[in-house]
């Protein structure tokens, strides 16, 4: 049996197995430190079952042999350590070969994934790059294997799995000869160790030709055998993979096998020597000339004519992988992207990503909603653009791609996204209009956007891919949580399915995947669609170094400066965008008569770490000083109070100065600089701005210590912020200004603040200020207006003493006993005060009191919450034990039927087997008489 059967592939649940017979190994059997957990499959000679290793902690697949015939076990045994020796990352791994009774066992890697036939099946005809990205891996693992003497024999696409990592990985090796000497008893001949590994190969019958485990079966499937397999006396050695390596391109190319149909008669022709195999572009015009020079060059009969080796076959495949023969790149074109995402017209020059490209696409195929997550710097946007979307439209199926931001707006984004399909409007203010309510409508009905691109995928007959970059700002951008949650149910909408041909793509950051839980739904959809992207390791690092330098013909000056580089960008965050934009700068300076990338303009440069802060400080020291504070303000004010990238209008950062103008060029020219970048908004939001990478925010001393420094003005400068947009938004009600406290801290903010604020700020400050005077002078009138009334109560008692003269004396004495009263009076308000200086601490104690109390209400609510949380899942977990209760015992049941109706059917099977060995034996005896007669034929043509 072929070792492909260890496959498990992916997203289907494991088949149902008759019971083992007796004494036959089952589930919970150990095999020294393997545990059997099921078995995966079982051929005519052998059974795969899954095993987990406990002593490693790791899931194997463990081949068993059903034999106790010595040489059927010593065969097993040659064959399993010869293909232990190749040890390549595209050749199945074999763990350990050993005995257990007197049966002999293989322990192997366990794959999940699905067989390259299987992938075939979908696409009759391969792109020619798609073609030669799968066959080349292939290739590689035959020459590893060759090199160790190791021929496969057996190579169809039924033995090349792809996985669920993207690895193609070459399997069943199990029929491989092995081409070695003995050193003990001197050199063996192929056919000697073809009769000793296959001792009834050579002269038994070729019955039963698709089993090729088996004794006396054909070494070889029929429609991928070689001419020297049909038994024409050529010897069989690693030709005849090259030879199964061109039917398979030939296949993937034209869509059909070069004999098809695929009789007997008509395969038989390849064993005759003097009649060519059909060519390639005869079937397949289409297909580039010199690559099918190279298939052509594979099926040729005669095997001296073939490629002398996998190596020389690898080295002609090579030119057309994709981005290698798409298109040239212009004379003295940069090959980089700098501190610029890649987009899908670079990926001629997209390097460094094939393994996480391959099982993207591999995952795509079933997961309509996927999350590409990773840290900042890991080049998510590129791999997606110049990677992910490529592959997909020369796959052969038609795709359509879209790209959005969430923004500050994202239901406005899905709606500028949706209005072409479904609106047209004869001016830009109707569209506006138009636009506004549709998102209205997404709010209300959310399937509304799945809704119209299904119809265009049907209406235009191709699958759609909807990418939504940078998902993140969904939640540093949108403060409104029912805005977010309108936007990921369109998003859950729109993925609703796997057979929909709409596939909805994110990245996010790793550091924000936590915050989809507040969409429970949406989070129950993405959880099984997250792929992680970490780093490059250093292999891709310098693909993604070296290839674009010679793509366009230049080379580094020594391997050292390149490892040099990798070293630095290993331990570096956001390996990517500094790698390219060193590789910029280095190229900026390329010795041209040379074709060179120079060590010394890469130590000018200040290595990889140094050079995007390098050149951030170079453009800073060209401003002048009230530009240089200038822009200190617009950087700071493109950082959100999460270290994040914040989208920023261009008019809002046109208010922090009032010359909007000097604004303006200092932004333009830091986007020439390529420290800033400008996107272009739909309808009415105009231009945004933004930092060309967060990469300056990570690595960029002189921003860090601003960020330092404006630490303690950030939460102030957060609430000044929003209460001056309230403020402006309710027409500058003055009820909305500040007062008491917040007044005296916006005073010791600004004595302390050296930056300029937004005209809007800085007038919502005047308007406190100005409204903080108006309290003071009205205090100081009241003050002065009372003062004036005791003067005139004082003169009023004069008079009465000139007037009541006669009560001169009566007078004095109430004024002693009013100067007596007065300072009990003065007694009593000292007194009073000091009470009220204890009522107000008593006030604030009983406010701290109530703070705390409030505080420990809302902790007891949020525990009760999540105890009926808990309760609610224990309730449902409950429900569906139940439900798998009642699954199980209605599948006893249809079990006890099934077995009733096997035993009534054995009988009518046994009869069926009656005639079937009759039938046998009558195509045996013809297939006697045609062998004969092919005997003769062949005979009277060797005349």
């Amino acid at each position: 049996m072929n070792t492909n059967e260890a496959i498990a592939p992916r997203g289907t649940p494991a088949p149902s197995k008759p019971p083992p017979a007796p004494g036959q190994p089952g589930p919970g059997t150990r095999i020294h430190h393997y545990e059997l957990i099921r078995q995966l499959g079982s051929g005519g000679m052998g059974t795969v079952f899954l095993a987990r290793d406990t002593r490693l902690g790791r899931r194997v697949a463990i081949k068993l042999l059903h034999t106790q015939d010595s040489q059927f076990t010593r065969r097993f045994l040659i064959e399993a350590r010869a293909t232990a020796r190749c040890s390549h990352e595209n050749i199945v791994i074999i763990h350990e070969v050993g005995e257990v009774g007197a049966s002999p066992y293989m322990v192997l890697e366990f794959l999940q994934g699905q067989p390259l036939n299987r992938l075939l099946k979908g696409s009759p005809r391969l792109p020619p790059a798609r073609a030669v990205e799968l066959m080349v891996p292939v290739v590689r693992a035959l020459a590893c294997a060759h090199a160790q003497k190791i021929v496969h024999r057996d190579l169809k696409p039924e033995n090349i799995l792809v996985t669920d990592s993207g690895t193609i990985k070459v399997l069943d090796f199990g029929i491989a000869k092995v081409l070695q000497t003995d050193e003990s008893h001197g050199e063996t001949s192929p056919r000697a160790i073809l009769a000793e590994l296959y001792p009834r190969s050579v002269t038994g019958s070729r019955e039963d030709a698709g089993n090729l485990t088996r004794q006396g079966a054909l070494l070889g499937t029929l429609p991928y055998m070689s001419p020297e397999q049909w038994g024409n006396g050529v010897a069989i050695d690693h030709r005849t993979d090259i030879w199964a390596v061109g039917i398979m391109l030939f296949r993937m190319l034209a869509g059909r096998h070069p004999l098809e149909p695929l009789s007997g008669p008509q395969l038989m022709i390849t064993g005759v020597l003097d009649e060519p195999m059909p060519r390639l572009r005869d079937v397949a015009p289409d297909t580039p000339v010199a690559l099918a020079a190279v298939v052509d060059r594979c099926l040729l009969k005669h095997k001296e004519e073939r490629f002398p080796d996998a190596l020389s076959l690898l080295r002609a495949l090579e030119p057309f992988l994709p981005g290698r023969y798409t298109r040239e790149l212009r004379l003295d074109e940069n090959p980089y992207a700098g501190l610029s995402s890649f987009q899908e017209a670079d990926a001629n020059r997209f390097f460094g990503r094939a393994k996480e490209t391959a099982a993207l696409v591999h995952r795509i195929q079933d997961r309509p909603l996927l999350a590409v997550v990773g840290p900042s710097g890991a080049g998510k946007s590129s791999f997606i653009r110049a990677g992910l979307m490529p592959v997909l439209k020369r796959s052969g199926e038609p795709w359509e791609s879209f790209i959005i931001r969430p923004g500050r707006h994202p239901l406005a984004a899905l709606a500028s996204l949706v209005a072409p399909f479904v609106t047209s409007s004869p001016s830009v203010e109707e569209d506006i209009r138009k636009q506004q309510q549709l998102t209205d409508h997404l709010r209300s009905q959310p399937g509304y956007v799945g809704a119209v691109l299904r119809s265009r995928a049907r209406r235009e007959r191709r699958r759609i891919l909807l990418f939504v970059d940078q998902f993140e700002e969904l939640y540093t951008l949108v403060p409104d949580a029912s805005e977010r949650r309108a936007f990921t149910a369109c998003l859950s909408g729109i993925a609703d399915d796997a057979t929909s041909p709409i596939r909805v793509v994110l990245s996010l950051r790793s550091d924000f995947l936590d915050r989809i839980s507040e969409d429970e739904r949406f989070m129950a959809e993405l959880g099984q669609g997250l792929f992680f992207l970490g780093s490059p390791q250093r292999e891709g690092l310098r693909d993604a170094l070296v290839q674009p330098a010679e793509l366009a013909g230049y080379r580094f000056e020594t391997p050292a400066m390149v490892d040099q580089m990798l070293g630095h960008l290993e331990a570096a965050p956001g390996a990517l965008p500094l790698l390219q934009f060193a590789a910029t700068r280095l190229w900026e300076a390329r010795d041209t008569p040379h074709r060179l990338l120079t060590e010394s303009a890469y130590q000018k440069l200040g290595g990889i770490t140094g050079a995007l802060a390098t050149h951030a400080d170079g453009v800073l020291s060209g401003l002048s000083s009230q530009e240089h504070l200038l822009a200190r303000a617009v950087f700071l004010r493109l950082v959100t109070p999460e270290r994040t990238r914040a989208i920023v209008s261009l008019e809002e950062l046109r208010e922090l100065s009032r010359e909007g103008e000097d604004v303006q060029r200092l932004v333009d020219q830091l986007v020439q600089a390529r420290l800033l970048v400008i996107q272009t908004g739909a309808g009415s939001s105009g231009a945004s701005v933004e930092l060309v990478h967060e990469s300056l925010i990570l690595g960029w001393p002189t921003l860090l210590r601003w960020l330092e420094e404006g630490q303690e003005h950030a939460a102030f400068l957060d609430q000044l912020r929003n209460a001056a947009r309230q403020w402006e938004a309710k027409s500058r009600d003055s009820g909305l200004l500040w007062r008491g406290e917040m007044v005296d801290e916006a005073r010791r903010f600004q004595r302390r603040y050296r930056g300029e604020l937004p005209q809007l700020q800085q007038a919502f400050l005047d308007a406190v200020f100005a409204g903080s005077a108006r309290a003071a002078r009205l205090r100081r009138a009241v003050l002065v207006g009372t003062t004036a009334l005791l003067l005139l109560l004082v003169v009023a008692a004069a008079v009465a003493l000139v007037v009541i003269g006669n009560a001169r004396r009566e007078a004095e004495r109430q004024a002693r006993l009013a100067l007596h009263a007065e300072a009990a009076a003065r007694t009593a308000e000292s007194m009073a005060r000091g009470a009220e200086a204890e009522a107000k601490q008593h006030l604030a104690e009983v406010q701290a009191k109530e703070l705390e109390r409030r505080q420990a209400q809302h902790q007891a609510e949020t525990a009760n919450a999540q105890v009926e949380l808990t309760n609610l899942e224990l309730f449902q977990k409950n429900d569906a034990l139940r439900s798998a209760l009642k699954r199980a015992q209605r599948a006893q049941l249809r079990a006890r039927f099934a077995k009733v109706r096997a035993e009534n059917s054995a009988a009518a099977a046994r009869e069926a087997r009656e005639e079937a060995e009759l039938l046998l034996r009558r195509e045996q005896e013809r297939a006697r008489r045609i062998e004969a007669a092919l005997g003769s034929r062949f005979i009277e043509l060797l005349k």
